[in-house]
Order: C-alpha cells, then structure tokens, then sequence
C-alpha cells in the first residue's frame, strides 16, 4: 500500500533491513590522565567539550551512514552524584549549530528534562531547531535524575515525575510522529 507522506525524522532512524546507528555527543571527553593534561593545559573547565573538531568530526559523521546525532540536556555538572558532566552547552543551540553542518542525519535530544523546561520556550526552540534542521529532529523527553538541577531553577522535586507524565499522555512504545 502506497503513501503519500512525507518522510519523517524517524525514518532517518528507523530501517526495515537492520539496525542503524547513532552518536551521542560530546565525543571529546577524554578523562585519561592524558586527556585531563590536554583539558588543563587548553584551560577547559571539566566537561567542557572542545568544540574546534566538531565541524570536521560531525560532517564525517554524517557521510559514514551513521543514522543519527544525539545531544543529552544536562543544565549542571554535579560533581558529588554523577561523575559525568553530560553536555554543559545548550542542546537546541548545539543542534542549530550541527543542523548546519549535516545533511543526512537525524538530530534528537537524549532527553530533554521536561519539568526543567518552560514550556513555551521548549516549544520555540523545538520548532527553531527543527526547522534549521530541515524536519530532522527528534525531541526525546524525560523526567529528569539530577535532583540538584531542581532548586537551582527554583522546582520543586518532589512530584515532578508525575508532573512529567501528564505533560505527554503518551503510552510505552508508542511513537510520536
């Protein structure tokens, strides 16, 4: 049975012959000793990606069949609980930003934490970088697992869970396209 819709951003990701592959970003924090002496000596903060190999390193991506481009939405680094300091740039500027340099590949959120977020302001710049991206983003969400991220933006933590599941009266394993 034919169709006339348009692909989507899910079809970037999804193949009926087997399975794709995707990247999370960033892809440069190497906590090697090495790699920490590289970070210092470049004057990085701790979890600050180097972002001058991005253009070369997600245009290759791009060209190598690689199904998708992921950016998780981490506002703080908490060095206490988690050792790792996620992406420390915003990710719909990010995505923007990797919209310019590629053609072929999905770009999603892995997530963005929704009870963080305002919801207009998710939504603007949801549309914004879909469009740069030409239809090719995928907005993952979810609840949230840094409880320090709460009252820093003055939320309350408790409840937030639930909070988050009524946004999207969405089932398991159901898509949104």
């Amino acid at each position: 049975m034919a169709t006339d819709r348009s692909p989507t951003a899910l079809d970037l990701i999804r193949r009926r012959d087997g399975l794709t592959l995707g990247i999370e970003l960033p892809l440069d924090n190497d906590w090697s000793p090495e790699g920490e002496a590289r970070r210092k000596a470049d004057g990085r903060p701790f979890g600050v990606p180097d972002l001058s190999a991005y253009p070369d390193l997600v245009t290759q991506v791009d060209r190598s069949g690689f199904a998708a481009i992921w950016m998780r939405d981490v506002p703080v680094f908490d060095p206490l609980n988690f050792g790792d300091a996620g992406s420390v740039y915003d990710p719909f500027v990010n995505l923007g930003f990797l919209a310019g340099l590629t053609r072929n590949v999905a770009l999603g959120t892995a997530a963005i934490v929704l009870p963080l977020r305002n919801p207009v302001m998710l939504a603007k710049a949801v549309a914004s970088a879909d469009r740069l991206a030409a239809g090719r983003l995928i907005l993952g969400v979810a609840s949230g697992d840094r409880p320090v991220e709460y009252p820093l933006l003055g939320i309350e933590c408790r409840g937030v869970i639930p909070l988050a599941h009524g946004l999207f009266p969405i089932k398991p394993r159901q898509a949104v396209v």
